[in-house]
């Protein structure tokens, strides 16, 4: 097995927002790591890939609101873990234009209600706290942005990431202060896409339901390009931050993971390269359609730092990841998502990790 999942064998580790596309993959990882896997979310909705799942091997799956501070601090006063991953989000751009003020809560102070109660509890000696490469301020960069450069965010998706990566900041000064020491480290990832992903207004899941139903799929921001990377790339860059703070090691306070240059694909390369691995006759249809929230037109992450110091690197360039997805769910039509599901995960695993 691979060092960096065998470091999680054995271990109790809690994946927030375990219910979600991103956490669902993720927890089953852990899973087949040999690690004790917990999970505390939302639940799940009625066609996401954790509802489609029977049992993704998970030691306990608990509903709750990180909104509801007194339930998150419950929670974590009776529960410890050797390491936390916090996903819970609300996720979407679009989303958040229409629920700006659940957008916050969730994203920022559901944040801050999980790091005040971890460290007044001592609930666990580290957590990792997933943001999203929107947390930049957006100039454009064709060079993608690094660690150190400025926050930022127009939008109330974006305004809620950087936030919560200022939370971050206070809470890791909170605990450098206290007795109760938490290492806290954020993660940035880009677009990612993969075999599950039900939600809406993303990219590759409103083809793929256009392809299942044999109707026109829409796009939006043609031109727009995007760090386009399979799920399985950032999240190996999770496990290698909660890995090395097992150990003790030093690591940096927050780590990008996006894809290389090869990945610089459009909006509509990406539609039109899905759309030519889908089986001919189906799902062929795309139109244009203008988009009523502004989005920005190019955004790119610089994962220097995360080679330098973890050793990570992007293993599928954005045309395998959409190969994969498309894979994922034309074999996911005969056979079961979790059989599918395993069969990448180890896939990835052996392609020089």
């Amino acid at each position: 097995m691979n060092k960096t999942l065998s470091s999680y064998a054995g271990k109790k580790i809690l994946v927030t927002g375990h219910t979600g596309f991103k956490g669902s993959w993720f927890s089953r990882i852990l899973v087949l790591a040999g690690a004790e896997v917990y999970g505390l979310a939302l639940s799940a909705e009625p066609e996401s890939l954790f509802a489609r799942i029977e049992k993704l091997g998970l030691q306990e799956s608990t509903i709750l609101d990180i909104r509801n501070r007194q339930s998150v601090d419950n929670y974590f006063k009776e529960n410890r873990f050797d390491g936390i991953f916090h996903m819970a989000a609300q996720p979407l751009v679009r989303r958040s234009y229409k629920e700006p003020i659940e957008t916050f809560d969730t994203n920022v102070m559901g944040t801050a209600h999980i790091l005040n109660s971890v460290i007044n509890h001592q609930s666990s000696k580290w957590v990792v706290v997933i943001t999203t490469d929107k947390v930049y301020k957006n100039f454009k960069k064709l060079e993608g942005y690094s660690e150190d450069e400025p926050l930022g965010g127009n939008d109330p998706y974006s305004a809620s990431k950087a936030s919560a990566e200022f939370v971050v900041t206070a809470w890791r000064t909170i605990t450098n202060q206290s007795k109760n020491k938490v290492l806290i480290c954020s993660a940035r990832a880009g677009n990612v896409i993969g075999g599950g992903d039900s939600a809406e207004d993303r990219l590759l899941p409103d083809l793929i339901r256009g392809f299942k139903s044999n109707s026109m799929s829409i796009i939006r921001n043609p031109n727009s390009i995007r760090p386009w990377q399979h799920v399985l790339d950032p999240l190996y860059g999770y496990l290698l931050i909660g890995s090395m703070l097992m150990k003790n090691a030093q690591v940096s306070l927050s780590y990008n993971f996006g894809p290389g240059e090869k990945s610089k694909l459009t909006v509509e390369q990406v539609s039109s390269f899905a759309c030519s691995l889908w089986p001919e006759g189906k799902g062929f249809e795309v139109k244009v359609s203008s988009t009523d929230v502004p989005e920005s037109e190019f955004l790119w992450l610089s994962s220097v730092l995360a080679g330098k110091e973890l050793g990570w690197k992007n293993s599928l360039d954005a045309q395998e990841a959409i190969r994969w997805t498309i894979d994922w769910e034309k074999k996911t039509m005969l056979e079961s998502p979790l059989k599918i599901m395993d069969e990448q995960i180890a896939k990835f695993y052996s392609i020089g990790l």
